[in-house]
């Protein structure tokens, strides 16, 4: 029960919170995504606008993190956070540890750079359509530091996650990785494949054979 609870713990964190602030953003862009933020005992229609919000806060965390992937994974990939190699034949014995790595680290990673990708696109939006009287540049200056501060927590903790996954898998000089969204960052593949494979043995040549060629090259021709 304790996994489970984590797991959905680190799902949420993950992507459903930066969902519903990216999905508040858009909230003076769409007015019924508006509705859908709003409690449940104050709307006219029940709780179907609470479970539109959930589900359309789970679809813009997805995006956001996709959005992540791109931007933030590559800057910090050449900040010098270089991603292991991981070779999943060794997965079977270290399931759960790699689970413990995954709920612990590359979760909170995902929180932090989610978030910061989340607030970057709402608050423009916010900022612009001047949407309360309170934001201004005293904002502007708490925004900046957020994001500062949120950018830093996500090279912690994604820097902890790959380092801590090359002490439990090793890590092995390979062609072909490639980053992934999804934390698994690289995999054995493509020509690594090739020089896993055993070589074939070469055939010797049979004396017996290369004998009876020599014969048969002095030999006259049969007429």
């Amino acid at each position: 029960m304790s996994n489970i609870s984590s797991r959905q713990f680190g799902l949420i964190v993950a992507f459903i919170i930066p969902g519903f602030v990216g999905l508040a953003g858009l909230a003076p862009l769409i007015p019924l995504v508006g509705e859908w933020l709003q409690p449940a005992n104050l709307g006219a229609f029940g709780i179907g606008p609470t479970i539109y919000a959930m589900m359309a806060a789970t679809a813009v965390g997805m995006i956001l993190s996709c959005l992540r992937w791109l931007v933030v994974d590559h800057v910090l990939e050449w900040s010098g956070i270089r991603a292991p190699t991981i070779d999943f034949r060794q997965l079977g014995s270290q399931l759960e540890a790699f689970d413990y790595l995954s709920d612990n680290h590359y979760r909170y990673y995902q929180f932090y750079a989610n978030m910061l990708v989340a607030i970057l696109v709402a608050y423009p939006i916010d900022r612009l359509l001047r949407t309360s009287p309170l934001l201004g540049t005293p904002t502007d200056i708490g925004i900046f530091c957020l994001s500062v501060v949120l950018f830093l927590g996500s090279r912690d903790a994604l820097s902890k996650y790959r380092s801590r996954a090359r002490q439990l898998f090793g890590d092995a000089a390979e062609e072909g990785n490639e980053v992934m969204t999804n934390g698994i960052d690289h995999h054995r593949g493509g020509s690594t494949a090739k020089k896993d494979r055993p070589a074939k043995p070469q055939s010797k040549p049979n004396p017996e054979n290369k004998q009876d060629q020599t014969v048969a090259k002095d030999s006259p021709p049969r007429k």
